[in-house]
């Protein structure tokens, strides 16, 4: 099992115990784009933006993975929204 499968897993089993864990959900989704599976991190990063609206690395890797997917207006809103939260970002 390569290194960001395994972290994947330990998120999964963080969350069962725990699914209003934003932090979780944000370093899940950053393990995805990572593995180039930009879709599913986008989704972990909306369930850490849902739960913790004013999570910068949040807005940011959601903002990165819709870079990746070409996305680029919508990713600048994401990247500027992690700004206003964290402008030393």
């Amino acid at each position: 099992m390569l290194p960001f499968d395994e972290a994947v897993e330990k998120f999964k089993e963080i969350l069962k115990n725990d699914p209003q864990n934003a932090e979780i959900w944000c370093s899940w989704g950053v393990a995805l784009i990572e593995m180039k599976k930009f879709d599913e991190a986008i989704e972990k990063f909306e369930k850490a933006v849902e739960i913790s609206p004013n999570h910068p690395s949040a807005w940011y890797g959601w903002g990165i993975a819709l870079n990746a997917l070409g996305l680029k207006e919508a990713a600048t809103e994401k990247i500027k929204k992690a700004m206003s939260f964290d402008p030393d970002s």
